[in-house]
C-alpha cells in the first residue's frame, strides 16, 4: 500500500497532538490535584462528585440550622431558669404567710410581688439577635403588652404573638424547634411557657392575682387557691426546661454525627475527584519521554532523502 508524504506528515502532527495533550492533562491534574476538570473527563464519577458536593452543601446547612437552634435553646434555658426563680420566691411567699399578722407585712409583700410581676414581663419580653424569643413566629414583635392601672401597676397582661414555632432540618426529613411559644389557651398543639390551659399555668394572672390578695388581706384565697396555681405554674416551667435539655443534648449528638457525615463526604469526593500525585508524576514522565522519542524518531525520518532508498 502506498503512503503518501502527506499522510505520513498528517498523522504525526496528529500523534503530537496527542501526545502533547495527554502531557497537558497530566500537567493541570497535578498543578490543580483534580482528577476531573471536566465532566467529559470521566462522566460517571463526575456525576457522584456533584451528587456528594449537593449532600455536602445540605450537610453544611444542617450544621449551621443546628448552631442556631443550640444558641436559641440555650438563651431559652437562661429565660426560664431566671422564671423560675421568679415564681420560687413567689411561692416562697405564698406559703410564708401563715405566720404574718400585720397587714403592713402584708402589703409590703404584695408590693415585692408586683416587682416579680414586672420582672416576669421583662423575661417574657427577651429578645435574642433583635428577636423576640416566645413570640412564636412574630419575632419582630414583643410577645406580650401590659396594662397599668391608676396606681401605676400592671392589672392585666396580654399576649399578641402567636403559638407557632419555626422549624428547620438537622438532619434529611427531620425538623426540630428551639423555642416555645410565650402562651397557648387552645389546649393542643405546643405547650405555652407563661400560660397553657392544659398545664392549668397562667403566670401574670396568678401573681396579679396573689399581688391583689395580700395587698387586700384575702390569705383565705391564696392557701385555697393561689399556692395551688403557683405549684401548676412552676411545674409548667420546670417541663419546659426538662424538654430545653433534651433538645439541646439531641442537638449535640445531631451535630456530632453531622460533623461525621461531613467528613465521610470529604473522604468520598476525594476519592472520585482527588488526583493521585505519585501516579499521576510518573505517567507525565511517561508521556514526556514518549513524546520526546516520537520527535526523535520524526526527526530521523523527516531527515532522510530519496537518494536514500536509491541502490
Amino acid at each position: 500500500m502506498r503512503v503518501t508524504s502527506n499522510n505520513f506528515s498528517d498523522n504525526l502532527v496528529s500523534h503530537f497532538h496527542t501526545l502533547a495533550r495527554r502531557q497537558l492533562d497530566l500537567q493541570n491534574q497535578i498543578a490543580t490535584g483534580q482528577r476531573i476538570s471536566a465532566a467529559s473527563d470521566d462522566p460517571f464519577a463526575a456525576q457522584q462528585v456533584l451528587q456528594l458536593r449537593d449532600d455536602s452543601a445540605a450537610n453544611a446547612q444542617f450544621q449551621k440550622n443546628i448552631g442556631t437552634h443550640q444558641e436559641f435553646a440555650k438563651v431559652t434555658h437562661g429565660l426560664m431558669r431566671n422564671l423560675q426563680k421568679v415564681l420560687d420566691r413567689a411561692e416562697e411567699i405564698a406559703f410564708s404567710i401563715d405566720d404574718i399578722d400585720s397587714d403592713e407585712d402584708l402589703k409590703t409583700y404584695a408590693a415585692e410581688v408586683n416587682q416579680l410581676l414586672e420582672h416576669a414581663v421583662q423575661i417574657a419580653n427577651a429578645q435574642h439577635r433583635g428577636e423576640f424569643i416566645l413570640s412564636g413566629t412574630k419575632t419582630d414583635t414583643a410577645p406580650f403588652t401590659s396594662v397599668k392601672g391608676a396606681t401605676n401597676q400592671i392589672t392585666s397582661v396580654t399576649f399578641v404573638g402567636n403559638s407557632n414555632v419555626a422549624e428547620s432540618e438537622i438532619a434529611p426529613g427531620t425538623s426540630v424547634a428551639s423555642r416555645v411559644p410565650g402562651e397557648n389557651r387552645s389546649g393542643s398543639g405546643e405547650r405555652g411557657l407563661f400560660a397553657d390551659s392544659g398545664a392549668g399555668a397562667d403566670i401574670f394572672a396568678h401573681l396579679i392575682a396573689l399581688r391583689d390578695q395580700l395587698a387586700s388581706g384575702d390569705v383565705a384565697t391564696i392557701h385555697s387557691t393561689t399556692r395551688d396555681q403557683l405549684l401548676a405554674d412552676e411545674e409548667n416551667v420546670i417541663f419546659h426546661m426538662a424538654k430545653n435539655g433534651a433538645l439541646q443534648s439531641r442537638l449535640e449528638t445531631s451535630l456530632s454525627s453531622a460533623k461525621d457525615e461531613s467528613l465521610a463526604l470529604e473522604h468520598e469526593i476525594s476519592d472520585r475527584a482527588d488526583v493521585d500525585m505519585a501516579a499521576a508524576i510518573v505517567r507525565l514522565n511517561q508521556q514526556q519521554t514518549n513524546y520526546q522519542a516520537a520527535l526523535q524518531s520524526a526527526s530521523s525520518t523527516m531527515n532522510l532523502s530519496l537518494l536514500s532508498f536509491l541502490r
